[in-house]
């Protein structure tokens, strides 16, 4: 296993494109596991979700939270995974401060603007990170937050 930053797992992540999965889990202990869209904003993973889903409801009761990028045979069948603390970015300041940042145009999804609570920003600050060269045959990268 060899130790990496936070720089370099960043860098690492853009190769795998803006989808990802969140990995949340319910008050009740139920695991769920959606796919998104994220971007990374200053240290944090973030992604933009309608205020009603589970993911926002299992943030609010448990703020711990993974992130998966996909394995592919485009990134050579590599991953990176990310654990971290997790809250929910729901009042119009702490959406408009992120809002022309994620690499897309959020107004497709949200013609109400940033002002509009049917939307809100999940954002991560990973303790954890894993990268896997083809699937962990190729090598284990790993970082953790000190």
């Amino acid at each position: 296993m060899s130790a990496i930053t936070l720089a370099d797992v960043q860098a690492d992540s853009k190769r795998y494109g803006p989808l990802a999965y969140l990995g949340t889990v319910s008050a009740s202990g139920t695991p769920y596991t959606s796919p998104v869209a994220v971007n990374w904003i200053d240290d944090e993973v973030v992604a933009f979700v309608a205020t009603p889903e589970a993911k926002v409801a299992n943030v609010r009761a448990n703020g711990k939270m993974t992130v998966h990028y996909s394995v592919g045979e485009s990134t050579g069948w590599d991953s990176c995974m990310l654990w971290g603390e997790a809250r929910v970015l729901d009042t119009t300041e702490q959406r408009r401060a992120v809002w022309d940042r994620m690499g897309y145009d959020l107004g497709r999804f949200e013609p109400g603007g940033p002002e509009a609570d049917s939307h809100v920003f999940i954002a991560m600050r990973p303790t954890k990170a894993v990268i896997l060269r083809n699937y962990g045959i190729g090598g284990r990268l790993e970082w953790r937050a000190s």
